[in-house]
Formats: C-alpha cells, sequence, structure tokens
C-alpha cells in the first residue's frame, strides 16, 4: 500500500512530448520531453523514458516538433514605470538641460491634468543649477499655476516649479515632517490611481506573455514606483497573473556614503519588506561607480568596505561602472569578498567596455531589453541573447536553484518557437513570436488558441 502511494505520488501532472527542448545544461543540452508535476520539472528526457512517469490521469501535450527553451526572465521588470512613462512626460536619460525644459514646455501645453508630471532626468544635469530658487525660476516659466513635479532617473531627486513646491512646504509643515522625500512628494500629489496601475500591470503581463517572457524580476525602482508596484502584487495575490511577477527591492547609492548607514539603510528595507508567498524581496544593494569626482568616485577603501558590509550580511550587489578605471576597482573589490568566502552573493558588473591594451576586458548587461531589442546591440549570436535572457538572468537575480536551465526540481516555464531561434540571425530572433508560452507546467499562452479565440469573436460580432 505504502509503495504504490510513494509510486503513484511520482507520476506526472503533464508530459510534453514530441518537442526539441534547449535545456541549458552541459551534459544533455537536447531532450525530445519533459515531464512536470506540481508546477516543477519531474524529469528530462527522450519519449520513451518519460513514458514510465505517465498515469491515466497524465496529461500528454504535442508539440508537434516545435523548439522549447527555458523560459525568458525578464530582470527589468517595471509595469509601473512603463505605465508611468505611457502616461506622463518620459525624459531621456541623456537629455541636456535645455532639452528636458523643451519637453516639458510641450508636454505642459498640450496636457489638461491638474499637475504635470515627469521622469527620468540625469541629476547631474542641475550641476550649474544647483540653487533652488533658479530651478523653481526655470520650471515657473514654462508652468506658474499648475504644479509641476520632475522626478529623477534614480528616484532620489525632484524637481519642483514654485506652485508644487509652495503645495509640498505647506502639507509637511502641517504634519509636522523636517524631510521632503521624494515618494512623499508624489504620494501628496498623486499621479496615479491605484486601480489604473493594477490594469496596466495586467496588461504589461499579457503582452511579456505573448512575447515567450515567463518570469518578470524588478530588481530595483524610483522608491514611489517600486512601492506602488509593491503593493500592487499584494493586492493582486490569488487573481492569477499570465507570467510569474516578482519585486526584488534594493537600496540605489550612487554618492560615497557612511558604509554603516548603508548597512542601516539595508537592514531597515529587508525588516519593512514583508515577504508574502516570495512575491516582495529586498536583497540588493545597487551602486553606480565613476572616476568622476562629480558623479560617484568611491575610493578603493571605501567601496571595498561597503560591499564587504552588504555581503556579510547576505545582500546580492549590483555595481554599474561608469568608466573604464572604474570596471577594475570593482573586479579588485568583487575579488576581495570571494577572498573572503562570500560566494553565495549574485555579484554584478555592469558596463558597457572597458579598455586595456585596446581590448575589452569585461561587458555585462542586463538581459530582458529583449522586447526593446536593445539586448541585441550587445549580443553577437542568437546562442548569446538567449543565454542572457535564460541562465544569466537566474544569476542576475539569485534564482540559479530555480530558473534559467531545464532541470529536475526547477520551475516547469518553458518558451517555445515554431522555428530554431539558434538556427536564424539576431535580427529574425528579435521579431520571433512565441508560439507557446508555459508557466510552472501550465500552458500559459498558445499563439493558434489565440488567433482562434480572436476569429470566433470576430464571427460573433459579425452575427450580432
Amino acid at each position: 500500500m505504502a509503495f504504490g502511494m510513494f509510486k503513484k505520488n511520482n507520476f506526472a501532472d503533464v508530459i510534453y512530448t514530441n518537442g526539441r527542448f534547449f535545456t541549458q545544461t552541459p551534459d544533455l543540452p537536447w531532450v525530445s520531453a519533459v515531464a512536470c508535476k506540481d508546477g516543477r520539472i519531474l524529469s528530462a528526457g527522450d519519449i520513451e523514458q518519460m513514458e514510465q512517469l505517465k498515469s491515466a490521469d497524465t496529461q500528454i501535450i504535442d508539440l508537434k516538433g516545435q523548439y522549447a527553451f527555458p523560459g525568458f526572465i525578464d530582470v527589468r521588470g517595471t509595469p509601473v514605470l512603463k505605465a508611468f512613462e505611457e502616461r506622463y512626460l518620459a525624459i531621456d536619460p541623456v537629455w541636456d538641460l535645455d532639452t528636458v525644459l523643451e519637453a516639458t514646455a510641450e508636454y505642459a501645453e498640450s496636457e489638461s491634468s491638474e499637475v504635470i508630471f515627469g521622469y527620468g532626468y540625469n541629476e547631474h544635469i542641475l550641476t550649474d543649477y544647483e540653487d533652488a530658487d533658479e530651478a523653481h525660476r526655470l520650471l515657473d516659466e514654462i508652468e506658474s499655476e499648475r504644479p509641476v513635479v520632475l522626478l529623477g532617473i534614480s528616484g532620489i531627486h525632484c524637481w519642483f516649479n514654485t506652485a508644487a513646491a509652495a503645495m509640498i512646504e505647506e502639507a509637511a509643515e502641517s504634519e509636522g515632517i523636517q524631510y521632503v522625500s521624494p515618494d512623499y512628494a508624489l504620494n501628496l500629489l498623486s499621479p496615479f490611481d491605484f486601480d489604473e496601475i493594477g490594469q496596466q500591470v495586467r496588461r504589461i503581463s499579457e503582452e511579456l506573455c505573448e512575447r515567450g517572457i515567463t518570469s518578470s524580476f524588478n530588481v530595483y525602482s524610483p522608491d514611489y514606483l517600486g512601492n506602488l508596484y509593491r503593493d500592487c502584487l499584494i493586492a493582486m495575490e490569488g487573481e492569477g497573473m499570465p507570467i510569474r511577477q516578482r519585486f526584488t527591492d534594493s537600496l540605489y547609492v550612487n554618492r560615497p556614503v557612511n558604509p554603516e548607514l548603508i548597512l542601516y539603510k539595508l537592514s531597515a528595507g529587508r525588516d519593512d519588506c514583508a515577504e508574502i508567498s516570495d512575491l516582495i524581496r529586498f536583497d540588493f544593494l545597487k551602486l553606480d561607480v565613476c572616476e568622476d569626482e562629480n558623479l560617484a568616485c568611491f575610493s578603493d577603501e571605501a567601496l571595498e568596505t561597503i560591499c564587504l558590509l552588504a555581503a556579510e550580511k547576505g545582500f546580492n550587489i549590483h555595481i554599474d561602472a561608469l568608466d573604464g578605471p572604474s570596471v577594475i576597482q570593482v573586479e579588485k573589490a568583487f575579488g576581495l569578498l570571494r577572498e573572503k568566502g562570500c560566494g553565495k552573493n549574485t555579484l554584478i558588473l555592469a558596463a558597457d567596455k572597458a579598455e586595456e591594451d585596446g581590448e575589452n576586458r569585461w561587458i555585462t548587461t542586463y538581459p530582458s531589453d529583449y522586447l526593446n531589442n536593445s539586448v541585441f546591440g550587445h549580443c553577437k549570436t542568437v546562442r548569446e541573447a538567449v543565454d542572457q535572457l535564460t541562465i544569466q538572468a537566474a544569476a542576475i537575480i539569485g534564482r540559479t536553484d530555480e530558473l534559467g536551465s531545464i532541470e529536475k526540481g526547477k520551475l516547469a516555464d518553458f518558451t517555445v518557437f515554431e522555428e530554431n531561434p539558434l538556427d536564424g540571425d539576431l535580427r529574425k530572433f528579435s521579431r520571433m513570436q512565441a508560439s507557446m508560452t508555459i508557466l510552472s507546467g501550465q500552458v500559459a499562452y498558445d499563439e493558434e488558441e489565440a488567433a482562434n479565440d480572436e476569429m470566433f469573436d470576430l464571427l460573433m460580432s459579425m452575427r450580432l
């Protein structure tokens, strides 16, 4: 009896057969079938092997020779930010001050809302306008009656006109608040309707699912946008989403700060972050490092101390090296961490290039600019792009135990194409549409089924 129960419990819920699975494992790079149970991979191999895991209740899905890959991972999962950019003024960080002002003026002229919002300016464009009165004057020339609020790319700084500043100061004074954060200012002026955010998150999730994205991880967002996304995920818990959404909060630092203060803020963030069904985590320290003292000039000792304190407390570290010398500096700091035994931490060095004897020494990019194709500018082959969307993305978010490859015990997430992307070029891959997206062993999107549903809806509308 006990033996029978044990055997029954090892039968698969669903078996995907007659496919060509690219596993991202060196020992078994391609298999023809995968068995899934309770949302995870039970076994991967040939069709004959999977027969042993089949019961009368097992669902069999024939992939008809299609090509399946480990589920593609978006590590820039910022649906609230995308919604903000769609609804309000999206400022390109490369714009200079004059361009930002011109864009703000054009937007204010065309926008009838009570408050003018914008996001994305590079805070360093204001180095010649450090006086707050001058900053207010520049925006007052654009709009003197309605509040104007521009949020910087880091989410740390806001730029107000006099009307906005007056409203914020009045509210802060009445509430006895000494320090006004961008988060407080934006909450006060309320750019977003919460229901609108939920609708946007679901819409963007559906679009990602149709492109073959199975997981979306928000590794960093400005506080206001991040808090909205976090609250949205909590509110939507149990409703079901087209893809796996996770919020991995982080502390962003772009200036040398007392290491003990950074550690305090990291610990406070972790304590304040409620982990609900693995929806939310706070485990990243994100740094911008540059040799330019006007940007983020860290001494070797300061950088190493900050990284070591954070790593010893279990935090993962992501550093954007903004110039060549900084890459060498970060490599040195990461080497020290490895020497100290911080081998389980996710350590990410992101840089476009670092010159040493005229050669590129290090190139690391975020994987999932898949949707806007920028990832393809950093890759030479489709294989490199696939790696960045699977195994490398999983490493970046510290989830290689669950994602990134097709192996026993990992989440049963697959991205399926009719043709093999590896046989084509990057341009073709960037335009490919997933024929099927499988999430936790279940079909979340089927192109053929979606087309049939669309045709049915069209016929019904014609009949009416």
